[in-house]
């Protein structure tokens, strides 16, 4: 059932509330001792309980007095959601964080992650890093830093927010076991419909006399395919069904260890994981052809006082990730059969041979079966090592931290595909039977190239103070790190600065934080090297105050916030984009006889003035919490001036100086937003629920561009939303041949009825380019989730939904467009809407322009035809769980046992019809997973 809707119906909660399931035992971060959580944790979001401390960058912060814009939310909420990677956990837990999933494949399926319209830096255990494929067993907490007060100690890396991951420590206490074993179902959902043999033809050869041509099939032929009789000769293949599983499996293992003492404290963590794809595979192969994806993952985190004023860390975390694909590549394959009609030939010959003609010589199948494997390895270790000195001796609260870490990433392609033949059989009546084969079978490749190797070596030096004096709370921490990144054999890009924060509270009531960074990227040119990057944080809880807490008692917190401060963006800096290079352009024949002379010409022009990306950021916010934190609210409503953006000039041609133009500081924009956070939770005697949630109201505008002058102003880009789609006003078709006359002409175009038609906007009797204008959404991008459950006497139910408004997406190509060609110029395939085509006898109810083959010009341009409205609502995780009584498992010396099922992608309410809101363009099929697991603690 689907639900048109233009606005979210809830919004939500940021902080998690009671569950009864027996709490874990409690794990000693460095700094301090994480509380125990029940399954579905005390904590998440936004708000959170003020006692509690926070990850910042380089350090924590007590909640009560922090004052930058940030969202947490704990592992416990992370860890049974059937997924391969963290991002896709945090689907509607976090206002601000947008999600959308355009890749699908096994091993490539993380979510693209946007935090207030940008992308984050990834920072895992204080060094950034690149990805988040990580076991969530291992995780401890994810912070999202949005404002300049949370970001500006990276200086130039600070703009675009940074998502900080921390992963768990041992404690103090006894051997906790814990093991938990899931196995999934994967199950496709919104695959094409496409159409029959017998309807394509006949919609083939509309086409065909749509555009003058004859047509290509026969009335005999029309019959055979309606009647099936002739499968060979006129074959009928459902190409996905032939080619697909309807489900494929999905198993994660997980063993971890963690305990120790005063000494030494410990976190060991094993984890396995086997995902499959969905392709068919041939028994006679001795090797795989499926697409799958493996990874293997160990960590380790262990804390060791070497003095009782001397702490050591040592993390150790290593990764193996191993992926595999037939031979003709999963994106060839789902391209494919896109653009292969059901007609085309059939899967096999009558002696079992692939089928196959010149026109269409890959057959699918065999590509997915027949056509070897390509195999993919992946190495990452990280070692950290790091030391913290408290100099009470000298100064009460006086620290000094090291920190050194070493990463490597790995990745090597393996090459063991072959070709294959197919053969078209022509069966003559009377007559010998014709076998004319199609290429050949190759013998397999035995290849192999290093796709990536890269190395990164951090470096961190810190000296802090941290205390109180009555009512009086001070924290200083100043710092220096260095960050040298080497992709393969180019030269290292470094990152360094000089750091500092300054915060001081008087009794949690007065709030008063200063950072600041003296940053540095040696990508720039001598003199632009180094930037300074201040910001400055004010907050007060009025309910600290005397007068307050007469009127008001039930009201803990009552806070307000606010911050400004400038950060930069140097990930467009590019590579020495201020020296000039040359390229070889070719070789000449000169003299007689003629010998080849090697030229060079100028690469892009160099522009020695390059420097970062600047942004503003004001963030002003209001935090509540009422009866003992049960009931909480924050709002939050930021402004970002993002100025001097890396782009290319738009008013200058290059060929009027005969080069590349180069990138140049000249673009500006803003981005604004309003985000809301709201919890309750609730423990009754053995009842245990909770109720959290969030909305975010974000917008972007073009401010500066260097647009080419335009003549029109809804022509123009500056003053619209950042990737505003532009195009024409769809009106309709045409109708007859009088509409035709008496509308507009069409600029290169000639119409004819079911053409779509578009609106003359300027007047001027003629469409073209200045009657394009904003056809996206210009209204606030809306995205919301909600997450709620319950518990009673071992019995939980916990459910995510999320859900975005105000969204549109532009449908074109072989998923939406008919008859498209494949690469030897065959017509491509049809899908069941293009059966609502105009037709004299439809017109008055078509929702589809005429048909044409080859494509066509006007109905396939950019318009409002095909704009369309993609928010949706999901279901994203529903997860019902049970543990054990106590009283059940002691016999065996167990701590607990939890039997849990959960689904992901269970429901999705949306307008469109036919498509998937995020997967919409005819790949790799988004999925629900429906998931079984088991965990065992000793």
């Amino acid at each position: 059932m689907m639900k048109k809707y233009a606005m979210p119906f809830f919004f939500g909660v940021t902080a998690a509330a009671l569950c009864a399931r027996p709490a874990a035992a409690q794990e000693d971060t460095l700094a301090r001792k994480m509380p125990a959580y029940p399954n579905v944790p005390a904590h998440a979001g936004r708000v959170l309980p003020l006692k509690d401390t926070v990850p910042v960058l380089f350090g924590q912060q007590q909640g009560a007095s922090l004052l930058q814009s940030y969202g947490i939310v704990y592992g416990e909420e992370l860890r049974n959601t059937p997924v391969t990677t963290l991002e896709n956990t945090l689907y509607g837990k976090l206002a601000g964080l947008y999600l959308e999933q355009f890749s699908l494949n096994p091993g490539d399926d993380a979510a693209s992650a946007n935090l207030r319209s940008t992308l984050p830096l990834i920072v895992i255990d204080g060094v950034p890093r690149s990805g988040l494929s990580i076991d969530p067993e291992q995780v401890a907490s994810v912070t999202i830093l949005k404002d300049a007060l949370g970001t500006a100690m990276y200086g130039m890396r600070g703009q675009n927010g940074v998502i900080l991951v921390t992963t768990r420590h041992g404690y103090n206490g006894k051997k906790r076991i814990s093991f938990t074993a899931q196995t999934a179902v994967q199950q496709m959902v919104k695959t094409p419909k496409f159409l029959h043999a017998h309807d394509y033809a006949s919609l083939y050869n509309e086409a065909l006399a749509n555009d003058g041509r004859q047509p290509a099939y026969s009335a005999a032929d029309l019959e055979a395919w309606r009647t099936g009789a002739d499968p060979l000769g006129h074959p009928d293949v459902d190409w996905y069904n032939t080619v697909l599983k309807d489900q494929a499996g999905m198993q994660r293992y997980n063993l971890n260890i963690a305990g120790g003492n005063r000494i030494s404290r410990y976190f060991v963590d094993l984890d396995y994981l086997n995902q499959q794809g969905y392709f068919k595979t041939d028994s006679r192969n001795t090797y795989p052809t499926n697409n799958f994806y493996k990874r293997y993952i160990f960590r380790s985190n262990v804390d060791v006082e070497l003095t009782r004023s001397t702490l050591m860390n040592l993390s150790v975390y290593g990764r193996i990730r191993n992926g595999n694909e037939p031979g003709a590549r999963t994106d060839s394959i789902f391209r494919n059969i896109l653009s292969t009609p059901n007609n085309a030939y059939p899967v096999h010959n009558f002696d079992g041979s692939l089928a196959g003609n010149n026109q269409y010589t890959n057959n699918i199948y065999g590509q997915a079966t027949r056509s070897g494997y390509r195999p993919t390895y992946n190495r990452n270790l990280s070692v950290d090592l790091s030391l913290r000195q408290r100099l009470d001796v000298l100064l009460q609260g006086l620290f000094v931290k090291g920190l050194a870490s070493f990463n490597s990433y790995y990745d090597e392609a393996l090459n063991r595909s072959k070709s294959f033949a197919v053969y078209n059989v022509a069966l003559n009546p009377g007559a010998d039977t014709v076998i004319n084969q199609i290429g050949s079978d190759g013998q397999q490749s035995n290849g192999s190239s290093i796709t990536s190797q890269t190395r990164q070596a951090y470096t961190e030096l810190q000296l802090g103070y941290d205390s109180t004096f009555g009512k009086h709370g001070v924290s200083v921490t100043g710092l220096y790190y260095r960050d040298s990144y080497t992709d393969g054999n180019v030269l290292p890009l470094v990152n360094s600065a000089f750091s500092a924060r300054a915060a001081y509270n008087y009794d949690l009531k007065y709030l008063l934080e200063v950072t600041m960074a003296y940053s540095y990227n040696n990508m720039y040119s001598k003199g632009n090297r180094w930037g300074y990057f201040p910001a400055v944080g004010l907050g007060w809880n009025i309910a600290r105050e005397n007068w307050f807490r007469d009127a008001a008692p039930a009201i803990s917190t009552l806070k307000l916030r606010g911050s400004y401060g400038l950060v930069g963006n140097s990930l467009r800096s590019g590579y020495y984009s201020y020296l000039q290079f040359f390229n070889f352009n070719g070789t000449y024949n000169l003299g007689n006889p003629a010998t080849g002379v090697s030229t060079i010409g100028e690469a892009a022009l160099a522009n020695p003035f390059l420097t970062w990306e600047k942004a503003r950021k004001t963030n002003i916010g209001l935090d509540v919490a009422t009866h003992n934190d049960k009931l909480q609210f924050t709002a939050e409503y930021y402004v970002n001036k993002l100025s001097d953006l890396v782009m290319y000039r738009g008013t200058n041609a290059s060929g009027v100086i005969g080069a590349t133009l180069p990138v140049e500081n000249i673009g500006r924009s803003t981005q604004r937003g309003l985000e809301l956070s709201a919890a309750y939770r609730e423990q009754a005697g053995v009842l245990g629920y909770y109720v959290k949630g969030n909305v975010t109201f974000a917008r972007t505008r073009v401010d500066d561009m260097d647009e080419v002058n335009r003549r029109y102003s809804w022509n123009q880009r500056t003053g619209q939303p950042v990737g505003q789609i532009f195009g024409l006003v769809a009106d309709g078709f045409y109708q007859s041949k009088e509409d035709v006359e008496n509308s507009a002409t069409l600029d290169g175009y000639s119409p004819v009825p079911g053409d779509i038609k578009y609106k003359d906007l300027n007047g001027d009797g003629t469409i073209n380019v200045f009657d394009e204008r904003a056809i996206g959404s210009d209204k606030p991008l809306i995205f919301y989730g909600l997450t709620a459950g319950i518990s009673w006497k071992g019995i939980d139910l916990n459910m995510v939904w999320q859900g975005v408004g105000n969204r549109n997406i532009n449908l074109n190509g072989s998923n939406t467009w008919e008859f498209l060609n494949n690469a030897n110029g065959a017509p491509g395939q049809a899908m069941e809407h293009h059966l609502g085509r105009w037709t004299p006898a439809t017109a008055a109810s078509a929702t589809y322009p005429r048909l044409s083959v080859n494509g066509n010009v006007n109905n396939h341009r950019t318009s409002t035809f095909w704009v369309k409205d993609a928010s949706y609502l999901r279901l994203k995780t529903l997860e019902l769980g049970y543990t054990l009584p106590q009283h059940w498992v002691r016999y065996l010396h167990l701590q607990s046992v939890r039997a849990f099922a959960s689904g992901y992608n269970l429901l999705t309410f949306t307008p469109l019809s036919r498509v998937d809101p995020e997967s919409y363009l005819g790949g790799y099929p988004n999925q629900r997973i429906i998931n079984f697991g088991v965990n065992i603690q000793l």
